[in-house]
Formats: structure tokens, C-alpha cells, sequence
């Protein structure tokens, strides 16, 4: 399933452009800085269009392939859109993918819209990152850079292995990296447990703010605008706080709700059994049955009432199956 036209159009192209999600983290950050490096190896100069990431994912080469010019004059041969469910999730950077000759869609989402002209989609793998070493093992030489930027974007979404997207294959993608030197140790400090004083801060209003359901087993958390003013935090401060809040005993589904800097609200929801990719679908949504989620144009109060009565819907549906 990894065996189409990729390398036989890279051959043919001049001008290549690789992008991932809107507010990427260590799985859209690994796998597009990886399939980069892997690009210029094959003697091309790829654009590569992210948005600012958090900082503890650069040490991961390939940022100097980040472009930081005028998008509306890019006009690729080739588009790479990774670990990306719709063309919406693009956000700026799906001008320039309507404008590309050829489009590819590299991902991992079960709510993947197959929006490219070619799409490379397994639901069943850990991460985009891993679908990025099935294509390139053979292809390229693995050096110790790429490895490490896919072993990062592996341990990342699969959370140190402890996700049940984690397979047999993912142990073994994961062994054959280390056997090329990748510092194992090094990346789990990096992407799993580091964090900013703001990082810090944040979590703790979440903490603060938190509540719980306990006829349902909902615990969900609301950080404001205000909220992440106080704490100086940015809109990627968030990252594994939904998860924390999963671990509260008796917990079945967790939500966190944030509203971001420009006034979007972004919602993150993690389950251990119930469909949250069903719910985040109901907001234009998507991503995993356990892990998904979605961007909203509405008010946080307002984001929280509609999110946890969806929940509950869902929730219900389930248990009467």
C-alpha cells in the first residue's frame, strides 16, 4: 500500500512543497521534516509550510527547508500534505495546494477525507511518521537525522508506545531506528516530559478549572483566553493536558476546551472505549476513536455546553449497542 508514483514524480519535479496540520505537534513536525530531508537528498529543495511549533521539538532537523516567504507566489509541481484528515486542517497552506500539479495525501486519520489526487491512508498505522519510514526505507539513506525526526513523531503520538494505535510494526519500525543510533533516551525527555515555565503554569489553571461528571465519567477542563494571557502560554502550550485529565480514575472520556489567540476554540478529546471521533466529526472534526478533535468558531461557555452534551449522545449510543 505504500508502493505508488512518489519517487518517479519527485524525479520529475522542480518545485516541491511538504506541509502538515494547523498548530502542528511532534507528529506532523517529525514526519514532514523527515520527508524533507529525505527530498533533498534526491537533490530537490522542498518548501516546507508549518506553523510555528513548540519549542521543544527543535532539535528535529530539517527546519532550515521551512519557508518563510510569500505563499500566494508558490505554485508546486508537487504538493505533500502530512498527517493531515481534510484539506481544511492545511489552513493557510490550502491556497497553495489547490494550486499544485500533482497532490498527495499522507496520513494516519480514520477521518481522512482522501482529499489529494493520490492518498496514502492507514488507519491502522501510529502516526504519520510511520507511514513516512514505510515509503522511504528503501528509497533513501536513512541517516541518523531522519531517523531520529521519525522516532520523535512516533513516540510522540503514540505517547511513549502507550497508545493502542502502537502494533507489532510500530515496535519494529521503532527497533530498526535504534539500530541506527537514534538517542532513545534523549527524544523521550524531549518530547514526552520537557516543558516551559508557561507549559507549566497553563496546566495548572486547567487543573483549576476542571470538572467532572460523574454520572457519566466525563472530566473536562475550560482555559480562556484570559487564561492563557496570565500564563504567557501559546496556542501548542496544551499539548498533553487532554490526556492528563483522562487519567482521573473513573474517567471514561476527557475533554479539554481552549480558546486560542485569535479567538478560535480548539477542542481536544481522548477516550478509553467511547467514539470521540464520531463526536468531533459533529464540529468538523476528526481524527482517531480515542483521541480526536476540532476547531470552532463559537464561544468557550457556549463550546462546552454543545461538546459535553455530544458526549453524552455518543456515550449513550454506544451503551445501547
Amino acid at each position: 500500500m505504500y508502493t505508488n508514483n512518489i519517487f518517479d514524480a519527485i524525479a520529475n519535479a522542480e518545485s516541491i512543497v511538504v506541509a502538515g496540520h494547523t498548530s502542528p505537534d511532534g507528529d506532523a513536525v517529525g514526519s514532514v521534516l523527515a520527508f524533507a530531508q529525505v527530498l533533498a537528498q534526491k537533490g530537490k529543495t522542498p518548501k516546507v509550510l508549518l506553523e510555528e511549533y513548540a519549542e521543544r521539538f527543535n532539535f528535529i532537523k530539517g527546519s532550515e527547508y521551512l519557508y518563510k516567504g510569500d505563499t500566494d507566489s508558490l505554485k508546486p509541481d508537487i504538493f505533500f500534505a502530512l498527517d493531515c484528515g481534510d484539506k481544511e486542517r492545511l489552513g493557510s497552506a490550502a491556497q497553495v495546494f489547490d494550486r499544485a500539479g500533482i497532490t498527495y495525501n499522507i496520513d494516519h486519520h480514520i477521518s481522512n477525507t482522501g482529499f489529494a489526487d493520490f492518498n496514502t491512508v492507514n488507519a491502522g498505522a501510529s502516526s504519520a511518521s510511520e507511514i513516512v519510514y514505510e515509503i522511504i526505507k528503501d528509497k533513501c539513506e536513512l541517516n541518523l537525522d531522519i531517523a531520529a525526526a521519525i522516532y520523535s513523531g512516533i513516540v510522540y503520538d503514540t505517547s511513549g508506545f502507550k497508545h493502542s494505535s502502537t502494533s507489532k510494526r510500530t515496535h519494529e519500525v521503532a527497533g530498526e531506528l535504534v539500530e541506527l543510533g537514534v538517542d532513545t533516551a534523549f527524544i523521550h525527555s524531549k518530547i514526552l516530559y520537557e516543558h516551559t515555565a508557561s507549559q507549566l503554569r497553563l496546566k495548572g489553571r486547567a487543573l483549576v478549572n476542571t470538572c467532572f461528571d460523574e454520572e457519566y465519567g466525563i472530566t473536562y477542563s475550560v482555559i480562556t483566553k484570559t487564561d492563557m494571557e496570565l500564563c504567557g502560554a501559546k496556542n501548542g502550550d496544551t499539548d498533553g493536558i487532554a490526556e492528563y485529565l483522562l487519567n482521573v480514575r473513573g474517567t471514561s472520556v476527557a475533554a479539554l476546551i481552549t480558546e486560542k489567540t485569535d479567538g478560535a476554540v480548539k477542542i481536544s478529546l481522548r477516550s478509553k472505549k467511547y467514539d470521540v471521533n464520531k463526536v468531533a466529526a459533529l464540529f468538523g472534526g476528526g481524527g482517531h476513536r480515542l483521541a480526536s478533535g476540532a476547531t470552532i468558531a463559537v464561544p468557550p461557555e457556549q463550546a462546552r455546553e454543545k461538546l459535553i452534551a455530544a458526549i453524552k449522545d455518543e456515550m449513550e449510543n454506544e451503551d445501547r449497542k
